[in-house]
């Protein structure tokens, strides 16, 4: 009988645990809702903030053409929308706020006018990789993202976080800028794609000239191959995981918010 008690215990403890899990991965889901509830913008729009990682044609405009349904797995979610298909603007530049060797006091600067000319309905958002150039992380980082995180809320346009990825000789500061970004989303309750996670997880001892280019800093792109994401190739294309990864979240932001289906 205590066999039998203690094994129901475990398994109501590991249910807990379990649901516990999803409710800390969906803690932005309520908030996220309420932000859209007003939004009257260009729905489908996803605008794209940040730097040369984000302005790299590697990154996004694969969606424009490419659709990932073969690689996804059964987790309870569609694979793909019911009334249209339109995941995937890609728009590049200054204009559109992503431009090479930005920081994020370039992007707070940048951000605004996008929000206002452009209302996208979401906004993948990744900054840090040249404030933390110098080995550490500026003072005025952490205020400026949560900026930048509070116009995308104010404008009622969702805002997805992204960690940076790891940097060459900067590692100590590339970690303390992710949990700044990590915090950020917590404290915004926005959703976030740990992008560093995702590169550690699968390259811990060897991304510096895989994953990540041998200048150190920029993810590898392989030609024809930024929208294949099948195992070998996430763990060769630092770009093909980051469209993966973020995409997996934008899907998420989407089918729990911004298609208000489920």
């Amino acid at each position: 009988m205590r066999m039998v008690t203690t094994g129901w215990i475990i398994a109501l403890m590991t249910l807990t645990i379990g649901l516990q899990a999803v409710a800390e991965d969906d803690y932005w889901v309520e908030t996220m809702r309420e932000v859209h509830s007003e939004f009257d913008g260009q729905q489908g729009y996803v605008a794209q903030f940040g730097d040369s990682i984000t302005n790299s044609m590697a990154f996004w405009k694969c969606f424009e053409w490419s659709n990932p349904d073969e690689y996804l797995s059964e987790d309870g979610l569609p694979k793909r929308p019911a009334k249209h298909t339109r995941w995937r603007d890609y728009m590049k530049g200054k204009k559109y706020a992503n431009f090479s060797r930005w920081t994020v006091k370039n992007l707070l600067e940048a951000v605004p006018g996008v929000l206002e000319r452009e209302k996208p309905e979401a906004a993948i958002i990744m900054i840090g990789t040249n404030d933390i150039k110098k080995g550490t992380v500026p003072p005025n980082y952490k205020n400026d993202l949560n900026k930048i995180v509070q116009l995308c809320i104010d404008a009622h346009c969702i805002p997805i976080v992204s960690t940076i990825p790891p940097r060459k000789g900067k590692l100590d500061a590339v970690k303390a800028c992710n949990a700044i970004i990590k915090e950020a989303a917590k404290f915004n309750k926005v959703p976030l794609v740990d992008y560093y996670n995702a590169i550690i997880q699968r390259r811990e001892k060897d991304w510096y000239g895989t994953l990540i280019e041998k200048d150190g800093v920029h993810p590898r792109a392989i030609k024809k191959m930024n929208h294949v994401f099948t195992e070998d190739n996430l763990n060769a294309s630092g770009f093909a995981l980051r469209n993966y990864v973020t995409f997996l979240k934008f899907r998420e932001v989407y089918f729990k918010v911004l298609a208000k289906q489920l």
